[in-house]
């Protein structure tokens, strides 16, 4: 059995300081059995960044069936996400603070937790500037991928929305419902993603270690990798603005 000691001394190991601003995507099932379950890996990666640091957990919504005919709705306190156990338990701590955006929002724990989520359902598209997603990259953030590949590293839509890759959007925004943290309703044109393109962000994983963007190593029994957000933006975008569907699954 796993203790939370555990995963922070291999949090240490992989690279993880005080003062680091880290977005984390878990299978926890591949880390093995661990005390205190979800919320337990959560503790751990908020302790390992400390006061002075940040903690950012991906708690999406938004689903295929969004449409303009079909405006996502969502309640900030209230809607759960379908991004896993540890997201749902980061975004049930009392010092959590969730994203207002309608189906990309992200909680987040720790320093600045309010500028890194502020305004983001007012974004043009879901990951791109203005964006929690952007910030950390515009910020030394890092990305941790736990048990999981980089094709669930929600960044690489980052790379998608910022070399405006024709497959990625839909062409027509909708008028999403937003509940506040005060329980007030908002009515919010939003840009959808849109499902389907089968894509495989793996491919610059080799490119991305070459260039000593990411760095492998393990948390309990799960194989983790740890990116640099901003070099990693910058080698994705140069390579899709050449070539919009390098990343596309022919």
């Amino acid at each position: 059995m796993l203790t939370i000691a555990d995963i922070l001394d291999d949090l240490r190991k992989l690279g993880i300081k005080e003062g680091d601003r880290v977005l984390v995507h878990t299978s926890l099932s591949k880390v093995g059995m661990l005390e205190g379950g979800p919320a337990a890996f959560v503790e751990a990666i908020v302790s390992a960044v400390g006061n002075e640091g940040l903690a950012v957990f991906p708690t999406f919504t938004g689903t295929a069936q969004d449409s303009a005919e079909n405006p996502p709705y969502f309640d900030v306190r209230e809607t759960p996400c379908w991004t896993g156990k540890v997201p749902e338990a980061a975004r049930r701590r009392e010092d959590a603070i969730r994203s207002l955006h309608p189906t990309h929002s992200v909680v987040a724990i720790g320093a600045d937790n309010k500028q890194l989520v502020k305004d983001h359902e007012k974004v043009e598209t879901p990951c791109s500037h203005g964006s929690p997603f952007m910030k950390l990259a515009e910020n030394s953030g890092k990305i941790l991928l736990v048990g999981v590949d980089h094709n669930s590293n929600t960044t690489f839509h980052t790379a998608e929305e910022l070399a405006d890759c024709p497959y990625h959007m839909l062409p027509e925004p909708a008028l999403a419902t937003v509940v506040d943290y005060q329980r007030k309703e908002h009515k919010i044109l939003t840009a959808l993603h849109k499902w389907g393109t089968e894509r495989d962000f793996n491919r610059l994983e080799e490119e991305f270690i070459k260039q000593g963007i990411q760095r492998n190593g393990k948390i309990g029994n799960a194989l983790c990798r740890l990116i640099d957000t901003k070099p990693m933006l910058e080698v994705a975008v140069a390579i899709l603005k050449k070539d919009p569907y390098f990343l596309v699954v022919n």
